[in-house]
């Protein structure tokens, strides 16, 4: 075992962070045949359950963070307020429990001593504004309708690959891309892989690279042990929209 992966699997138990930090997106079971059959029809694509509660994720305080999206199709604005880790920031998964949904019918909603409001709903400039936490009262505005972010195209996943570290997983419009993270405390560390880099650098310590960067289903590959020991494949997450 290399030094690096020593000291990354010395911070926490495989066993706990399995259980903690898993896959952020969940996908519903499939459901058993009676019996198998034959279907020789074309394959219609299946839609991507996470992307319908993907959107722009903005911080609001106290553990949580708004997801905000804007799609017509889907009913207008929406802001899902969704609980999140003590250590989270931008660009991390945010797929967490739900504590509350705004939209149209419902513009209001008190959590962890915050009130929420959606204002505009029914307008051209939909914004969450949010009050009671440190600072003051602040405002953030929804997506614009047809933006890609108005559909939540960006996807976001969190998957531990041992010695420590979680690779935070993306894809949209732009491609794959993962960073890593320490699995205690969410420090970043060892840059970024995406279409343009696909690979880190020897000097990063573990073996991270895209397959298949700019093909339909791209995969990360990693290997935190160092030579002569199995490397390890996760997928990314499909987008949320259509390209």
């Amino acid at each position: 075992m290399s030094a690096f992966a020593r000291h990354r699997r010395a911070l926490l138990t495989a066993s706990v962070l399995l259980t903690a930090l898993g896959t952020t997106t969940v996908l519903p079971a499939a459901t058993a045949s009676a019996a198998p059959t034959v279907n020789t029809a074309k394959a219609t694509p299946k839609p991507n359950p996470a992307g319908r509660y993907a959107g722009k994720a903005v911080a609001i305080g106290k553990d949580m963070v708004a997801v905000l999206r804007n799609d017509p199709k889907a009913g207008g604005p929406e802001a899902w307020i969704r609980a999140v880790p003590a250590h989270w920031r931008s660009g991390d998964a945010y797929m967490g429990r739900t504590l509350a949904k705004l939209d149209r019918g419902h513009v209001t909603a008190t959590q962890r001593g915050l009130s929420l409001r959606l204002v505009d709903a029914k307008g051209s400039k939909p914004a969450l504004r949010v009050t009671g936490a440190k600072g003051g009262p602040r405002t953030y505005a929804l997506p614009k309708a047809g933006t890609p972010d108005a559909r939540g195209c960006t996807v976001i996943t969190e998957h531990f690959i041992g010695a420590g570290t979680v690779a935070v997983l993306s894809n949209g419009l732009s491609g794959p891309s993962a960073f890593f993270k320490d699995a205690g405390d969410g420090t970043r560390f060892a840059g970024v892989v995406n279409r343009a880099h696909p690979s880190l650098p020897e000097s990063a310590g573990f073996l991270a690279r895209i397959v298949d960067p700019k093909g339909a289903a791209p995969k990360l590959r990693t290997n935190m042990e160092g030579g002569g020991h199995p490397a390890s494949t996760t997928p990314f997450p499909a987008p949320g929209c259509v390209k």
